[in-house]
């Protein structure tokens, strides 16, 4: 039997993203006692992430464990996310025409843990060790952008750029994050990008363009396909007649409840489009396989912008609770194709 070509997809939102990068954690464990020396990108064909699952893709195709992607929430979230009023208050209201969040911390982070995972030269897409996908939007010729490793004769450019600034692109979300531009120059060539923001916009949950990508691009048939969805818990955002009228401030700051609730409605559409599909293509008998992981935190929502020691704590724990209940599962979909 010929062996499914497996894809992973992480969702986005933000130190939400702790949840996957445990649940990760707890299946390279496990995988490891069987065969120790395969790292967690070997059992995956093509890797798609988007936003904060942008960040794991593509740790993840660096061969950076798990278990330290773990720790990378823990160590960093107050610095990528500090208390936004230490923001406001030194440049009074100049936040009104800004980002809650400076990117730069985040920047310098993924450039050094990057380049660390790549034996101190800065990364390209080009060394990623396996097939990445990340959705971004091009803010300067309003584009959809999905920026991808050279596994397709066709694809002359993204895996020139440095892996650090894709993910930054990929995690610019509005709001939270200016539009993040950079320029590079290395052996392959040079160029720019401008106001990059937050693949998620469009494409939260990227598992619709793993899916895409091995048919169209890569020339799979649909029943060669093996996909596992990772989520970053899924909300309720419930907006009560009761309270007061809705203005921008409600809407956009402190907390930008418009932005978390268009995240969180295209990881659900999409969740049913793949379903959609799937059943769709069953009926003709070339059904892929399709496990999607998503805990429901109901009401009691986390904020992307998390950063105390408590929710990190929590995510750690929704996490761990998700592999005692679900890794069995994941394992069992992994051996059989």
């Amino acid at each position: 039997m010929k062996k499914k070509f497996r894809i992973l997809s992480i969702d986005g939102g933000g130190t939400r993203g702790l949840i996957p990068a445990k649940l990760l954690m707890e299946l390279e464990r496990e995988l490891q006692k069987t065969e120790p020396e395969k790292k967690l990108y070997e059992h995956f064909d093509l890797i798609c992430g988007t936003s904060t699952g942008s960040i794991l893709a593509i740790a993840i195709a660096l061969g950076i464990p798990a278990s330290d992607l773990v720790k990378f929430y823990h160590d960093h979230a107050k610095i990528i996310f500090p208390k936004w009023y230490l923001k406001v208050i030194p440049r009074g209201v100049r936040v009104l025409a800004s980002s809650i969040y400076s990117n730069k911390p985040l920047e310098k982070i993924l450039e050094k843990v990057f380049t660390e995972a790549n034996g101190g030269k800065l990364p390209l897409l080009n060394d990623l060790k396996t097939k990445v996908c990340i959705p971004a939007f091009n803010g300067n010729d309003g584009q959809i952008n999905v920026l991808k490793t050279k596994h397709h004769k066709d694809y002359l450019r993204d895996y020139k750029l440095p892996a650090h600034q894709v993910a930054l692109s990929s995690a610019s979300a509005p709001v939270y994050f200016p539009p993040h531009s950079f320029s590079y120059s290395n052996e392959f060539g040079s160029g720019k990008n401008i106001n990059m923001i937050d693949g998620g916009i469009f494409a939260n949950n990227p598992s619709l363009i793993g899916v895409l990508e091995a048919t169209e691009k890569l020339g799979l048939s649909f029943s060669e396909i093996s996909l596992l969805s990772l989520g970053t818990g899924k909300g309720k955002h419930i907006i009560k007649t009761g309270w007061k009228p809705k203005d921008i401030w409600y809407w956009l700051f402190p907390k930008p409840r418009l932005l978390d609730i268009i995240l969180d409605s295209q990881s659900q559409i999409t969740e049913q489009y793949i379903n959609f599909l799937n059943r769709a293509c069953e009926k003709s008998g070339n059904g892929f396989d399709y496990l999607r992981i998503q805990y429901d935190l109901g009401g009691d929502t986390i904020d992307l912008n998390a950063a105390s020691k408590k929710d990190l704590d929590r995510l750690e724990a929704i996490g761990d609770e998700l592999a005692k209940n679900e890794l069995i599962k994941i394992i069992n979909h992994l051996k059989t194709n």
